[in-house]
């Protein structure tokens, strides 16, 4: 490299100085041609060496956090060789899947929430950058991909987190525990309790099975879209026991009670 810089400033100060003798015809145009086109020459060819030189030097894209070297010291790169990863440290990339069915839902720029999986623990919140356009034939599922900012450096590449996707408006939904649910092969229904005539007369409590509509769940609750009104009495414990006209004994005592962020004790 020092050789050839030697020689293209030489070409450099033959192209000035033909230049000025051009000028007074002690020199040809010619010459000065031939002048300027060996100092192009050279200065192209000290840019080619110059980025092979380049080459040599391994260089980061853009700043993060290296991790464990995977060469020696010492050793020949062949071209493709992994020396080490690079994670950017403040944004990072999460994926997840969501039904289909909230396609229409979903735009990019909606508010996002990392959270823990199996706890509470927030690892603060995102903006969905991008929205996979099919759906995957096996599972029927589109795949969103979400940018968080990792500040408080929280964060590591490979994690498994929980994802909520912020609506931008509420509705109100009918809502029962799930094991309200009798799930069966001709439809999902419940049994409600209501107040009839008894062999004796007297008003009775007894149970009658309704046919539901069930929509998206969340902890221990279902939203029940059609079937179901709200404040009607709905059996929530042991539902497949029970059949149309039975006599209904409620004893809302016990149990674990249905929770919208339940955490069960691991026994």
């Amino acid at each position: 490299m020092a050789s050839l810089r030697a020689r293209r400033e030489l070409a450099e100060i033959s192209v000035k100085r033909s230049t000025a003798l051009a000028s007074s015809g002690a020199v040809a145009q010619s010459q000065v041609d031939a002048d300027s086109s060996s100092f192009k020459s050279l200065t192209a060819d000290a840019g080619a060496l110059s980025a092979q030189i380049a080459r040599k030097v391994i260089r980061a894209p853009f700043s993060g956090k290296l991790g464990i070297r995977q060469v020696n010291l010492g050793q020949y790169l062949a071209p493709g060789t992994t020396v080490t990863t690079l994670e950017a440290e403040k944004s990072i990339f999460v994926d997840f899947a969501l039904p289909q069915q909230d396609l229409p839902k979903l735009h990019t720029g909606m508010t996002v929430r990392a959270l823990q999986s199996g706890s509470s623990q927030s690892f603060g919140e995102g903006v969905i950058s991008a929205i996979d356009p099919a759906v995957d034939p096996m599972t029927r599922t589109i795949k969103v991909r979400a940018s968080l900012q990792d500040a408080e450096d929280k964060l590591r590449p490979g994690m498994f987190l929980r994802v909520e996707v912020v609506l931008p408006e509420k509705s109100e939904v009918v809502a029962v525990p799930q094991t309200a649910i009798v799930h069966a092969s001709y439809g999902d229904s419940v049994f409600l309790g209501e107040e009839k005539p008894g062999p004796d007369g007297k008003p009775r409590k007894v149970v009658r099975q309704q046919f539901v509509k069930v929509g998206t769940k969340r902890g221990d609750f279902v939203s029940v879209l059609d079937g179901l009104k709200a404040d009607e009495e709905v059996v929530t414990a042991g539902a497949f026991k029970l059949r149309n006209g039975l006599p209904l004994a409620v004893n809302n005592q016990g149990g674990p009670q249905p929770s919208l962020d339940p955490h069960p004790e691991n026994r």
